[in-house]
């Protein structure tokens, strides 16, 4: 089962597609893929994406000690499959204390990663800082970029797979876990992962909308 598809940029209601177009729209950001999170039997829901998703579906291999999968998202709809797919997991912090982590993998444009983000989207601004992370992502090392967040949380983003990777984490000095060698292996090649992935807690970091009015960031009020 999934949540009412939404708009990834703003968790907004969407028109469905219809006689006169086969898009699904927005009112404040025009045609988006529909986002969906799933709410019971995120095992199944991870399994379909594994098969039908258009990007990777990065999972952690290994799973840091005592972290699970907390919920599974993704935005598309079954004629053109998933454009973007979120993995949320979580676990104890380094530093200690609970932390939160996701893992998002998009095509430009959906602005999913944005708004987990808590930035204006639909893509990151220029990247012209030096990168502070790196991450293997299916076998190559991945530079990750930081991007100016909200402070109760970390955000980083590079490219993988041909589209953007985001990896997010709750609270801000949970970024620590990144000077592990983190290892992302992509569903898609190796499904068998998924029987390995330990299942927990529901996690409400998916649902999380861009703040400030109407529950977008201020200043994101392009209308594409």
């Amino acid at each position: 089962m999934t949540n009412v598809p939404t708009c990834p940029r703003c968790l907004g209601g969407l028109r469905p597609p219809d006689l006169w177009s086969d898009q699904w729209r927005c009112e404040r950001h025009g045609d988006v893929s529909p986002w969906h999170q799933a709410t019971a039997t995120p095992e199944l829901a991870l399994r379909k994406l594994a098969d039908t998703a258009t990007v990777p579906v990065w999972v952690p291999s290994p799973m840091p000690v005592h972290w699970y999968v907390g919920g599974i998202g993704w935005a598309g709809d079954d004629r053109a499959g998933a454009r973007a797919v979120a993995l949320a997991a979580a676990g104890p912090s380094p530093v200690g204390g609970p932390a939160d982590m996701l893992l998002v993998a998009e095509s430009p444009g959906t602005g999913l990663g944005a708004r987990l983000a808590g930035i204006p989207g639909p893509d990151p601004e220029q990247l012209d800082t030096l990168p502070e992370a790196k991450v293997e992502a299916a076998g190559h090392p991945t530079a990750l970029w930081p991007v100016g967040c909200p402070r109760d949380r970390t955000a980083f983003v590079g490219e993988a797979g041909g589209v953007w990777l985001w990896l997010l984490l709750w609270p801000a000095d949970a970024a620590l876990l990144l000077m592990e060698h983190l290892v992302l292996e992509d569903l898609r090649d190796r499904s068998t992962l998924a029987d390995r992935l330990l299942f927990g807690a529901p996690t409400d970091r998916l649902s999380t909308p861009v703040p400030g009015p109407g529950n977008t960031a201020q200043g994101d009020t392009d209308g594409g």
